[in-house]
């Protein structure tokens, strides 16, 4: 049972490891796609009709009832985080570096987390939470007000983006939409929303080399929107959520080495900081208060007091 129980934790932080490297490597590859042949919409439309296919073979094979996934409820979470969140962050990336991108992003999201949470339910954060607040946004004017940070332009929408992947966090769990679903329902809703729509927008797929396409194809409609779906899923059913979720921290750092090693870009002192300032921001807000309840836990079992 020990064996099972290790293995369980084991597997689950390095699921969590996986989708940190995935989501991190997304980021360089995006804007790597961006700054060459294809354009923000290529990058989106490739990404959502590659999955499409995929998932689509999954569903025929998992009898997953495809007229079922048509709701008012599934198409609002399908589009908050395809079309929503990846136009907007692809449209950040484009205007600002791909640092900027992996703090803002995933700095913003617990605030846009709390904000959302807030308004819908009154829910309220605890201290420990609000310390990560606080950190997170120290982070972010250290980040914005660094020489090479993100101009005003880009923070707007990498901030779009940030709302947009929260609201479709909170409201995945508040409306009990299970991962089966989501996972079928994102690429396919995503893909008839957006291509009627990439048809009028600028496009160079027809000038694009093939190895270019293949490589967003296979990343954005294979890795990310399938592999890593399945990983975090896996880490969170291991781990719990809280735990899974503090393993994100490391995406600002991991997303800053990959872009120093392959995008060759250079970074600040105030943009390392502001790094790690924004890393331990998101673990305060997602650990340290279960943390602090754990260790209360476990000093009160190894001094249990006498009657």
């Amino acid at each position: 049972m020990e064996r099972s129980a290790k293995f369980d934790k084991i597997s689950g932080v390095l699921a969590g490891l996986a989708v940190v490297m995935i989501w991190s490597g997304w980021i360089i590859i995006s804007k790597w796609g961006i700054s060459h042949a294809l354009t923000v919409w290529d990058v989106t439309g490739i990404r959502f009709l590659t999955a499409t296919v995929f998932v689509l073979i999954y569903a025929i094979i998992r009898k997953v009832p495809i007229k079922a996934l048509f709701t008012p409820v599934i198409i609002i979470c399908s589009l908050c985080c395809g079309t929503f969140y990846v136009c907007a962050s692809l449209i950040g990336l484009l205007i600002s570096d791909a640092a900027n991108t992996g703090v803002i992003i995933n700095g913003s999201l617990p605030i846009m987390c709390a904000l959302i949470l807030f308004i819908w339910k009154k829910s309220r954060l605890n201290l420990a939470q609000y310390i990560g607040v606080l950190l997170i946004l120290l982070a972010n004017t250290l980040l914005f007000t660094s020489s090479g940070g993100a101009t005003l332009s880009a923070l707007f929408w990498l901030l779009v983006a940030a709302f947009a992947i929260g609201f479709y966090s909170v409201s995945m769990k508040i409306w009990g939409i299970n991962i089966q679903t989501i996972m079928v329902a994102v690429p396919l809703i995503n893909a008839l929303f957006f291509t009627p729509i990439w048809f009028f927008l600028p496009s160079h797929l027809n000038v694009a080399p093939i190895n270019e396409i293949l490589l967003q194809a296979g990343y954005q409609g294979i890795v990310v929107s399938i592999l890593a779906l399945f990983c975090m899923s896996y880490s969170i059913n291991k781990l719990g959520a809280v735990s899974a979720s503090t393993i994100m921290a490391l995406v600002p750092i991991v997303s800053v080495l990959l872009a120093m090693v392959f995008l060759e870009q250079h970074m600040t002192m105030q943009m390392a900081i502001s790094i790690i300032i924004c890393s331990m921001g998101i673990a305060c807000y997602s650990a340290l208060q279960p943390l602090l309840a754990w260790l209360k836990k476990s000093k009160q079992k190894s001094n249990p007091k006498v009657a």
